[in-house]
């Protein structure tokens, strides 16, 4: 009977060991797989959705691939100016028509050229482009043309900053009847200092009536923007929806005489001076002198005031001319 129950306590012993010893292997062989699971999940796409799919590195954690991906959606959504954390977001409107413009890799210099082109595929578009006025004195137009500029944007004239008077630009003809006579396109352009929409309205027909006798086949623009060396400007302080009205107002009038309207401004004057659901059907000329983000369509940029271009005394606005 002894040696009967002596088995018994032997057989639990083993059947014991035996247990534990297979539980010890398993776990094992489940945590190694569970492990390379784990690695072999690190090096794929935490999200296919988006267009550039973030992969992680060793010592990236996912609360970095979340933070990149909020980024990434915040600038589908927002104009994001500043950086993190100290930001603004200014919400993009889905009223107006968006670019597909990379900022930082589309625009530059072709090799062996002077001037910058927008690189669309790989192949260069856009027009060389300079705007003008009396600053630039008298301007060989010959040499302009011969230095590979295409479009001379010509300004037409300006509003007082003070006593709201219409100027003319003394070298308006002069430009005009230069740039055209060596086949050179000529936009125009005025200064504004419109305080509201019968204003905008004012400076239109002043500069149509400039424009009798000209062939004009590119747009009428008005440069609306904050003037800061002269802080008492007399637009400098009307609202957004004063300055909205102004500019409405000339775009429509140049409309209904049968030319395309534009508007010229910086990016901060586009998102925070003018309400741009109001404007968004007009063309846009874009100046930006820095890498920008500037989400809505624009059919001209304007990308540095420092330019030199043969034929001209001194600096001259350069643009690429998109449309």
């Amino acid at each position: 009977m002894e040696s009967r129950k002596s088995r018994i306590r032997l057989l639990f012993i083993i059947w014991t060991l035996f247990i534990i010893i297979v539980t010890g292997v398993v776990t094992a062989l489940v945590k190694d797989l569970i492990g390379k699971k784990k690695e072999t999940a690190l090096h794929k796409p935490w999200n296919e959705a988006l267009t550039e799919k973030i992969y992680f590195d060793a010592d990236e954690t996912i609360a970095d691939a979340v933070f990149d991906n909020y980024m990434k959606y915040l600038n589908m959504a927002y104009i994001v100016l500043g950086e993190y954390p100290d930001f603004l977001l200014v919400k993009i409107s889905a009223n107006v028509e968006r670019n597909d413009i990379n900022w930082a890799e589309d625009f530059y210099c072709p090799e062996g050229g002077l001037y910058w082109k927008r690189f669309k595929d790989g192949q260069p578009t856009g027009k060389v482009a300079i705007d003008v006025s009396e600053y630039q004195y008298d301007i060989d137009w010959e040499k302009v043309k011969a230095a590979g500029v295409e479009v001379a944007v010509v300004r037409a004239g300006f509003r007082g900053y003070s006593n709201g008077k219409l100027v003319k630009d003394e070298n308006f003809d002069a430009n005009m009847q230069g740039a055209q006579a060596v086949g050179i396109e000529t936009p125009v352009y005025f200064f504004s200092e419109a305080i509201n929409r019968e204003e905008g309205e004012e400076e239109a027909r002043f500069v149509l009536e400039m424009l009798k006798g000209y062939n004009i086949t590119q747009p009428i623009i008005i440069d609306t923007e904050y003037i800061f060396e002269a802080e008492d400007a007399r637009a400098n302080d009307i609202s957004e929806d004063d300055r909205t009205a102004a500019v409405v107002g000339f775009c429509e009038t140049i409309k209904e005489a049968g030319y395309t309207p534009m508007v010229y401004a910086s990016r901060d004057q586009f998102i925070f001076y003018m309400n741009i659901d109001d404007i968004g059907d007009y063309e846009f000329w874009l100046a930006a002198y820095d890498t920008t983000k500037f989400p809505y369509h624009t059919e001209a940029y304007q990308y540095t005031p420092n330019g030199l271009v043969d034929g001209i005394e001194g600096n001259v606005d350069l643009d690429v001319w998109m449309r």
